[in-house]
Order: C-alpha cells, then sequence, then structure tokens
C-alpha cells in the first residue's frame, strides 16, 4: 500500500502585509510528527533524554519507502481562496491513501474531486483540534468520496482512528500501525515485562508510554502513574479545548485511548469521578460543556429563587448546595439575580430584594 501525505509547512505571516486579520493559520508541528514516526528517523523521539534504550529502533516500523509523495501547502493562507485548484499538484504519483495534516479546506475539498482520477481508494484527514475542518466541509468530503468510491476517516483525534475490520483503511492502519493504540504486554510474576506496541498514536506518543510500563506491577497505579505522566510528557499534541461534538476535549480522548492498553491486564473501569487530568499532570474538575453550564446556571437560579420566596433567607454556602453537582453553577446564578436586582446581601444572609 502506497501513501500520499499532505501537509502545512510554515511561512512568514507578516509579508502578507495589512490584511493579515483575514489570514488562517494551520498546524505544521504535528505533520512532522507524523511523518517523523512513520519514517522512524533516528533522531525523532528525545522524550526520555538520558533514560533512552532506543527502543524504536527494533520495534517502530519505516515506512518511508511505502510514502509515494509528501506534498506542502502554506501554513498561513486567506480564509477565503479564489482559485483553490492553483494549490492542487499537477501530477501525483501512484498511491492507495491519501493522508491530510491540516490543510486549507478548500485546497483539500479540491484535490478530493481529483483524486477519483488519480486512483486514490481511501482518504484519512485527522482532526486533533476542533476547527481543523469545519463540519461543511466534512458534509461535502464524504458526499465526494461516497460518489468516487473512497473511503473516508475523519478520527477525533488520530488517536481514536479504527476503521471497521476488512476495510481498506483498516488495512492502511495495520501497515502504517498508526491509529488507536494496541500494545502487547507480556506479564510474568505480577510484573509486565514486555510491552509491544503494534499500533501507535500517529505521533509516536504510544511508545513512550509503553516503554514505560516495562518493569512495572500489574498492581502498580498504572493508569495515572505510567499512561497519563508519560502521555503528558511527551507531550501529547491533542488540543485541550472543549470540543462540543465530542462533549470532550481531544487530549482527554487521547488519554482515554491509551488507558485502553491496560484492559488486557486489568479491568478499567468506565469514567465516572468527573475529573481528569490537566497538562502538568495535576488532576481537575473536569470541564463542563458551555450548553450545559448554562442550564446548570439556570436550574440554580429557579432552586435560589424558589427557597428565598418560600420564606427566610440563605447563606453562600446554603445557596452552593442548591448547584448540586455543580456549585460554582450556584455562585454564577448569584451574581446574575444581583445583577438583576432580585436578591441582596444583609447581613451576611442573602435575602429577595425588597
Amino acid at each position: 500500500m502506497r501513501l500520499i501525505i499532505l501537509r502545512s509547512v510554515p511561512v512568514d505571516r507578516d509579508r502578507h502585509g495589512p490584511d493579515s486579520d483575514y489570514l488562517q493559520t494551520f498546524n505544521t508541528r504535528y505533520a512532522g510528527k507524523v511523518l517523523g514516526n512513520l519514517r522512524n528517523e533516528d533522531s525523532f523521539c528525545s522524550a526520555c533524554g538520558p533514560d533512552c534504550h532506543f527502543c524504536r529502533r527494533t520495534r517502530a516500523p519505516r515506512c518511508g519507502n511505502d510514502i509515494a509523495g509528501v506534498f506542502d501547502f502554506p501554513a498561513v493562507l486567506p480564509y477565503l481562496i479564489e482559485t483553490p485548484a492553483d494549490y492542487v499538484p499537477p501530477q501525483v504519483p501512484e498511491h492507495d491513501v491519501i493522508l491530510a495534516i491540516h490543510i486549507h479546506e478548500q485546497i483539500l475539498l479540491d484535490i478530493l474531486k481529483r483524486s477519483g482520477d488519480w486512483g486514490t481508494r481511501g482518504v484519512v484527514v485527522p482532526i486533533e483540534a476542533s476547527d481543523w475542518v469545519s463540519g461543511s466541509a466534512r458534509a461535502e468530503a464524504e458526499a465526494i468520496c461516497g460518489r468516487a468510491g473512497m473511503e473516508l476517516a475523519f478520527p477525533k483525534p488520530f488517536c481514536a482512528f479504527d476503521p471497521p475490520k476488512g476495510s481498506l483503511l483498516a488495512e492502511f492502519r495495520k501497515q502504517f500501525r498508526v491509529g488507536k493504540p494496541d500494545v502487547h504486554l507480556t506479564v510474568e510474576e505480577g510484573r509486565i515485562t514486555e510491552a509491544r506496541t503494534d499500533v501507535s498514536a500517529a505521533c509516536g506518543a504510544t511508545y513512550y508510554v509503553a516503554r514505560w510500563l516495562e518493569g512495572k506491577g500489574v498492581d502498580d497505579d498504572l493508569e495515572f502513574e505510567v499512561v497519563s505522566k508519560r502521555l503528558h510528557s511527551y507531550p501529547c499534541t491533542a488540543s485541550m479545548e472543549w470540543d462540543d461534538e465530542l462533549n470532550e476535549t481531544c487530549l482527554h480522548i487521547a488519554g482515554e485511548a491509551h488507558k485502553r492498553i491496560l484492559s488486557a491486564i486489568k479491568e478499567i473501569p468506565d469514567e465516572g469521578s468527573g475529573m481528569v487530568m490537566s497538562p502538568v499532570g495535576v488532576m481537575v474538575q473536569k470541564p463542563v460543556a458551555a450548553r450545559e453550564n448554562m442550564e446548570n446556571i439556570e436550574r440554580a437560579r429557579t432552586a435560589i429563587l424558589e427557597r428565598l420566596r418560600a420564606g427566610g433567607s440563605l447563606t453562600l454556602a446554603e445557596a452552593r448546595q442548591l448547584g448540586g453537582k455543580t456549585p460554582a453553577a450556584a455562585g454564577s446564578a448569584l451574581l446574575i439575580l444581583k445583577q438583576e436586582g432580585a436578591v441582596q446581601v444583609v447581613e451576611g444572609r442573602i435575602v429577595l430584594k425588597a
């Protein structure tokens, strides 16, 4: 199977002059990580520093010969391109799959319209942040590929890429060993003696995580002390911004995908703690979607008014309890009520304003 990679490369944003506010900037770092992982360059991973024992030399594939071509596009372009066809390469080597890593979506769509004539059989467009590809562009891409009989995937993030068995893209995941992490663990006398990475996150993080699982006991806190900490220190390249479609962050989805590595040796419970690890390795309250947060505030506002109208007053602590699992929502509700002139504070207690 042969692969074509489309990526954005750095350019000087300032050269565009006074219209820079109308320009869009594309991620270039992630494509570099993916290419380094696929080519298994000797200097690619330096995360272990002096503790490196060159685990990638024998375990990671060298897929450089299977990459038919890498096409570069400017990382700074107008939001609206008048003639995206100007950026489409005139000739493309024979290939099976296109991997498009954060290029301008107008260019992407123009390429997809022509790729059926190039013999393209599959397309993978990873989304590491919610703004990488718009919903309308995804819908149009699905229509184009559907008419051409091409398989298409928009994994968000790439760590979630797990196409159906028997599909062309499943074959791509197996050959290039990128997508949803798959690590084979060998356990002897309660300790992990080998962690063989069969499929890695496209950025290469899985090799780093697996390397630090070796030698650990199965009863150790592997999820937090190894998987979460090592994934964040690699570091994970997925976005930390909230994604309303996922009702999650891409970073957290990547973390969960790597925790599943441990499912072969211990039961991984469903999430229910409401906690998530921050980029600096500290467990914090999981963020709430904007829409859900507004609903929580409105519920707390209604509960506070009902309690006050029933008579009496409330302390701040009592009002926060009316926020249920989200006491911060009650605090926001109180601020709104004060701004509306509905409540006031008298001798340290919240009462209805006369």
